[in-house]
């Protein structure tokens, strides 16, 4: 009785509080997420003290963020508590080529996240549940601009609902499993070459008094599920190990294209000058393994490397159906990306300054997935160093509240780009991108 009672108390009575905030989330408009803090689609800014440390956490994190980076160190807890937090991006984009120079357009991007754990059992059971947006993409360049007939507009978000529970067997030995929830949300715009694609149809000149026609797949949406698993152990009070993988999810979009301004032979295609039809196509968010080495230095000092491996193979091609359909768009109904798997490696510490200051700092570098040949400006990046720096402070009876901050500096390696994503119907978007970012992490917790 007594354990089914802690279970009500401490999980699913908490469950039921998150609920408003997964709605907030799914919701928000300021919920953007950005390519240009990301390896691939991926972006790791979960929470401030994570990310002050470079994400280096994986076997030693302690707190209810452990239900994103490695749920076996829930069991770490010695009491309930719960973390609400955001950070904000500002990435800094330039394309150099052909002739012409093009900035895409700044915003600041809010990425949330909030996590729920609690000690069931003291020291051997416990759970948790964490909401993130762990991966996206958010942009935009210039609608007469270099990339108008690959993008304009982009967007993508993927809210991860993730509870967790952990075991401890041993003294020395965590493990932990959870499930994964995601639900994703699509949209793209572009602008027609009409005036290319009539000549095309009808094997006359091209008329360049043709205007320009417009492409935008809207409202695309899906779900899908996976899992994760993590362990923990501890071989000394200052040496412990610990990994943590996480499963592909297959995710089934569905939504719709429309086109507009439409005009000759290309028109005559699709019946009208605008034109609408339900797309869907199918993705898979690829498995994730992590590793890490801890080392305790006395009471204060505390230090990580992780090793992580991401499967991105998985993101070879994006294959569209339509309904109703015809002959333009099978024509044109597969998206080839053939994504490269990455390794990223990170290294973080940790000072106690005192029994209220936390000082974090850290180094990462992850390696993109992108190859060359179907690079293209909505995931415009390279490999990325990121410089991390943070502090955590707590106040109240047995310091229950805490705040965590973290700046991080991205560099991304400039990318040069030679290939045939952009022909000469549809403007080449070869030259060269440079990518920096700045990213301010905060975060809330209150211990019971």
């Amino acid at each position: 009785m007594k354990l089914q009672k802690n279970i009500f108390e401490k999980i699913l009575f908490p469950l039921f509080l998150l609920l408003p905030v997964y709605f907030l989330i799914h919701f928000s408009a300021e919920t953007n997420v950005s390519a240009q803090i990301a390896s691939g689609l991926h972006n790791p800014t979960f929470c401030a003290s994570g990310l002050a440390q470079g994400n280096a956490v994986v076997a030693r994190t302690h707190d209810a963020s452990a239900v994103l980076f490695n749920p076996a160190g829930l069991t770490q807890l010695e009491r309930a508590e719960v973390s609400v937090g955001a950070s904000f991006v500002t990435p800094f984009i330039e394309y150099h080529g052909n002739g012409i120079s093009e900035d895409m357009d700044t915003q600041i991007n809010t990425i949330p996240n909030v996590y729920y754990a609690s000690p069931i059992i003291n020291n051997t059971l416990a759970a948790g549940i964490g909401i993130t947006v762990p991966y996206g993409l958010s942009g935009e360049w210039e609608e007469d601009g270099f990339s108008r007939y690959v993008v304009t507009d982009f967007y993508l978000q993927v809210i991860n609902i993730n509870p967790t529970i952990t075991y401890k067997p041993f003294s020395f030995l965590s493990v932990g499993a959870g499930f994964d929830y995601y639900t994703t949300e699509f949209d793209l715009e572009r602008r027609l070459n009409l005036g290319a694609l009539n000549s095309s149809l009808t094997g006359t000149a091209i008329d360049p008094s043709t205007s320009e026609g417009y492409q935008d797949i809207d409202d695309m949406h899906g779900d899908g599920y996976g899992y994760n698993v993590g362990i923990l152990y501890n071989i000394t009070p200052r040496h412990s190990i610990g990994a943590s993988f996480r499963s592909k999810a297959d995710i089934d979009v569905k939504g719709s294209m429309k086109f507009f301004n439409l005009s000759g032979a290309t028109a005559g295609i699709f019946g009208a000058e605008t034109y609408s039809t339900r797309a869907k196509t199918d993705t898979t968010i690829p498995e994730m393994l992590t590793f890490g080495y801890a080392y305790h230095h006395g009471e204060r000092w505390s230090m990580e490397a992780d090793i992580q491996w991401t499967n991105w193979s998985r993101f070879d091609d994006l294959r569209y159906s339509f309904d109703p359909t015809n002959i333009l768009l099978e024509s044109d109904n597969t998206d080839e990306r053939n994504w490269h798997n990455t390794l990223g490696v990170a290294l973080g510490g940790e000072y106690q300054i005192n029994a209220a200051l936390k000082a974090r700092g850290g180094y990462s570098f992850h390696e993109t997935p992108v190859p060359s040949d179907t690079f293209e400006p909505s995931v415009p990046q390279g490999s990325r160093h990121g410089i991390h720096l943070g502090a955590g402070y707590g106040w109240g009876k047995y310091l229950n509240k805490v705040v965590d901050v973290a700046y991080s500096a991205i560099f991304y390696e400039d990318r040069t780009i030679n290939n045939s994503v952009g022909d000469a119907s549809l403007g080449p978007i070869d030259g060269t991108y440079e990518i920096i970012t700045h990213i301010l992490a905060v975060n809330f917790t209150y211990k019971f």
